[in-house]
């Protein structure tokens, strides 16, 4: 991967590594909501480049959304994002709105869980477990952003077994956006442990530029806590730690760290 260092080079560097960071907070995931029910997500995301590890330039980003998801049947939902994203390089200070509107599709059919065939099966027939359960899911959306330029995709996967107040998740999902001179691809895996109100776990995600020659790999830690006390039990709040990675011209590799902090309110 070559890249030259002029004025443009960097912004544009740049802003594919805030898109990298923060289109996976576009689409929620597997679970889509109930008809009648809703959510709100309320997401910021920090990036900035490890003290250690700054080549050529420097920069911080910064990245804000409100995300809406509401079941319009059990079947059809609909998702809005509005997203503000600040960059801080040292020739210059940007600022780029973003709009997002898609329709979310229950997919049962394809919920395959992610599982190997009969593990789960024979586990519950193996394990002294009687009141172990599955919940397998998945979902699909497509949409668009800004105008009718600007197309993106999405399709997730979760899988959930419990018993009583245990818990173990996993989730994947692939995220494409499409668009004049624009062909970006997102996939993402999450591992998580939950017991109670809490759950905790890990992060993959994986972007790539199909038009150009960036791409990163990212490695999160993940927290979740929902709150079960009066007038509470309706929120949500995760926080998310990590660096990413990506190769800066021949052999070198830029590593930066990224902060994620939501919110959720379901309604």
């Amino acid at each position: 991967m070559h890249i030259l260092f002029s004025f443009g080079a960097p912004f544009r560097v740049a802003l594919i590594m805030v898109y990298a960071a923060t289109s996976m907070a576009a689409h929620a995931g597997a679970w889509v909501p109930r008809k009648g029910e809703g959510k709100l997500i309320l997401n910021q995301i920090e990036q900035r480049q490890d003290e250690a590890n700054v080549v050529r330039f420097r920069h911080k980003e910064i990245y804000q959304s409100l995300l809406l998801e509401y079941g319009l049947s059990e079947t059809i939902g609909i998702a809005a994002k509005r997203g503000v994203q600040k960059r801080f390089l040292p020739q210059v200070n940007s600022r780029t709105d973003e709009t997002r509107f898609g329709i979310t599709f229950n997919a049962p059919a394809i919920a395959t869980g992610l599982l190997p065939p009969y593990f789960f099966g024979l586990a519950k027939k193996m394990l002294p477990l009687k009141n172990i359960q599955r919940e397998k899911r998945a979902s699909m959306t497509l949409g668009w952003l800004d105008d009718e330029t600007q197309y993106w995709s999405a399709l997730a996967q979760g899988d959930r077994i419990s018993v009583g107040r245990l818990r173990v998740t996993q989730e994947v999902s692939f995220d494409r956006l499409r668009g004049k001179g624009r062909d970006w691809r997102n996939w993402l895996y999450r591992f998580t442990f939950g017991f109670a109100d809490i759950d905790i776990g890990t992060e993959a995600h994986r972007f790539i530029d199909y038009n150009g020659t960036y791409q990163a790999l990212s490695h999160s830690y993940y927290v979740q806590w929902k709150p079960s006390g009066y007038r509470l039990e309706n929120w949500q709040m995760r926080l998310k730690s990590g660096t990413r990675r990506a190769p800066l011209g021949g052999l070198t590799i830029q590593k930066n760290d990224t902060l994620t902090l939501e919110f959720e309110m379901a309604f």
